[in-house]
């Protein structure tokens, strides 16, 4: 017998796995809605994120103006996501998500008012709840996903549509930003992404979710006990997947929290490639992301989804610590972009394993935990990265964050092979309703 070679029948299968997730949206009317919407509200988000810091940067003349509104945009996501899982398990999600785009549309036309030096102020609070909206849409989205997919078989192909969005957002929001900003002013952006939440939302009107029993009042065992109950699924026992998942996408999430300012260090006094230098690293991190989708599904085929998830962390631990090391010229740029690619499999997968390991009726809430831990994740790495460049450089910061995910990683390599949860679903429940 001949070995086969990889042409002929394995070159289709290639193409089908690749492309296969956008296949996917032929036949699902509610995946495709989803999608469509999410495509053109995470743009929109991108051009707003990128035109607001310029806009109060240009209208103040403070960095710090400029860095502090960041921050309080990144703050509620740590605070507010548990209360938004609560509220996802508890109430129509579609509603919930319809509420929180118009929300966030009514604040973009908001800040339309921030137009001079006077006016920035206006920014802070109007910011400050957007962000709180997301932290209701975030979770409800998420724990909405095995829904719209319409069977297990096909959620990794879900998890993957959903998950290029950022990559695809991510190459596309700032570019369009720019164009924006070219044409006119910056608050072309910002009424663009009031525009995008009202076709978002538009979306989830027309989108078909089942309806699910409603759970008891959460007044029985209280708002608070309930939102801590996302955490303690996760980390309510020994060898428990969620918890290792949890922890190990948190020792990775804290580089990406200083991914921004060490790519701009790196770039202007390691590399000598600029501001602009810096704009195109983080663009190359985006290809990677659509290139890293388009491989998921085909991986996933030949790895049992948690070795994948392994394998891939590792693997971005190593790119983490190269992208540190790494002389001026092409390898930044060629690392940036498997960063990306690991970066983008991990988001699928550990989205795909969360949905499928959490009990049905506490994932808003799990959702919602797991997004605020990785939130805290990254603002710690944003918060630490300053003073640690100043402390050993930029090479020395990004190994030592390398350092950092390699080792919660292999402190968690136990749970993250175990085959099953070491704590049965119905159980869990009742003890999760007791307080910590």
């Amino acid at each position: 017998m001949t070995a086969k070679t990889p042409t002929d029948t394995d070159t289709p299968h290639r193409f089908r796995d690749a492309f296969g997730s956008y296949a996917l949206l032929r036949g699902n009317r509610n995946l495709a809605l989803l999608f469509g919407g999410q495509v053109v509200s995470a743009l929109g988000d991108w051009a707003y994120i990128t035109a607001l810091v310029i806009l109060v940067y240009q209208l103040s003349g403070s960095a710090t103006l400029a860095a502090a509104l960041t921050f309080v945009r990144l703050l509620p996501y740590a605070i507010f996501l548990p209360l938004g899982g609560v509220l996802a398990d508890r109430f129509d999600r579609k509603k919930l998500m319809i509420v929180a785009d118009l929300g966030r549309a009514a604040c973009m036309l908001g800040l339309l008012a921030v137009h001079s030096a006077s006016t920035v102020w206006i920014a802070f609070p109007l910011v400050f709840i957007a962000t709180c909206l997301f932290s209701l849409f975030r979770p409800a989205l998420g724990a909405s996903i095995p829904d719209v997919a319409g069977s297990d078989d096909q959620l990794i192909h879900a998890n993957t549509l959903m998950g290029q969005i950022d990559g695809f957002a991510l190459v596309a929001g700032p570019s369009l930003a720019g164009l924006l900003l070219l044409i006119g002013h910056a608050q072309f952006a910002l009424l663009a992404n009031a525009e995008t939440y009202i076709i978002s939302s538009a979306t989830f009107i027309l989108l078909q979710l089942p309806r699910r029993a409603r759970q008891h009042d959460a007044s029985q065992s209280g708002w608070i006990d309930e939102t801590l109950s996302g955490f303690r699924a996760i980390f309510g026992g020994r060898q428990n997947r969620l918890g290792a998942i949890t922890l190990t996408s948190a020792g990775l999430c804290a580089f990406n929290g200083a991914f921004w300012t060490l790519s701009i260090v790196l770039a202007m006094k390691t590399w000598h490639i600029g501001s602009q230098g810096a704009g195109f690293v983080t663009g190359a991190f985006g290809v990677g992301a659509v290139i890293g989708g388009l491989l998921v599904a085909s991986l996933t085929r030949r790895f049992e989804i948690s070795r994948g998830y392994t394998l891939a962390m590792f693997g971005s631990v190593g790119i983490i610590a190269l992208l540190g090391i790494s002389p001026s010229g092409p390898a930044p740029f060629v690392l940036a972009v498997f960063l990306g690619s690991f970066d983008m499999f991990n988001q699928v997968t550990s989205d795909t394993m969360i949905q499928t390991l959490a009990p049905q009726e506490m994932l808003g809430r799990v959702f919602g935990a797991f997004t605020s831990v990785i939130t805290l994740a990254m603002l710690a790495g944003a918060l630490i990265t300053g003073p640690l460049i100043a402390l050993a450089g930029p090479r020395a910061t990004t190994v030592a964050f390398a350092a950092i995910a390699l080792i919660v990683l292999v402190s968690q390599l136990s749970a993250l092979s175990t085959g099953v949860e070491d704590v049965d679903p119905e159980p869990s429940l009742l003890q999760l309703s007791e307080p910590l």
